[in-house]
């Protein structure tokens, strides 16, 4: 029992830094960026699974983002943003909840990998360029650090982070400009924007839930 309400208090601590820090208007910017990054990956990897090409992907310092795709389906592709975005950030909490060091580190690897990739193939602006070569220091940085512990810690936080991000992020669709990719599902399937981010936020709340109550096990 101690042991499940000391995996509780580790869970609580982490959510509760994460929203702490999502309210930090400088030191945020960073964790948000990564949020970006997984939600325009996730359309350019959809774009390519259903047969499509990713022409560049942009990232801009106030945490937005675009990701240029050709082909593919398109309903895919646009769904899969924010969805995603919650499927990385459950990933990245439990591979390195219950992975060793030098698992943590493969992942930390990856994702340097990736956001490489994602520069040299996709990236078309210097700023874009900037952005992606801060993530990579700081999936690099995670990689240095010694102690299992703070390296397991680093990528549980980013991925609570990006989780929370995407439960927050649909919301801002609900402003009535019809822009964004609520607004294309909308368009696609006649099915009001708002029901899309009702649904992104739930999937949100629910991969939450999920790495939670894995958590206590």
């Amino acid at each position: 029992m101690s042991n499940v309400r000391s995996l509780n208090l580790s869970f609580i601590g982490l959510v509760a830094v994460a929203i702490f820090i999502s309210y930090l208007p400088i030191i945020s910017i960073p964790f948000t960026w990564v949020m970006t990054f997984f939600h325009e990956i996730s359309h350019g990897i959809a774009a390519l699974i259903t047969g499509g090409s990713v022409d560049s992907i942009r990232l801009h310092l106030n945490g937005s983002g675009l990701c240029y795709t050709q082909g593919g389906v398109r309903f895919i592709v646009t769904f899969a943003g924010y969805t995603g975005a919650v499927v990385w950030g459950m990933l990245l909490y439990m591979m390195a909840d219950r992975f060793s060091h030098h698992r943590s580190e493969i992942i930390a690897f990856f994702l340097s990998g990736l956001i490489l990739i994602s520069a040299l193939l996709w990236g078309r602006d210097v700023l874009t360029w900037v952005i992606l070569a801060i993530l990579f220091c700081l999936f690099i940085s995670i990689i240095k650090l010694q102690k299992t512990y703070v390296m397991k810690l680093a990528l549980k936080f980013i991925g609570i982070y990006v989780l929370l991000d995407a439960v927050k992020a649909p919301l801002h669709l609900i402003d009535g400009r019809h822009y964004g990719d609520g607004a294309t599902l909308a368009d696609l399937t006649w099915i009001p924007e708002i029901m899309w981010a009702i649904l992104w936020f739930v999937i949100g709340i629910s991969g939450l839930f999920v790495i939670a109550r894995n958590r206590t096990k």
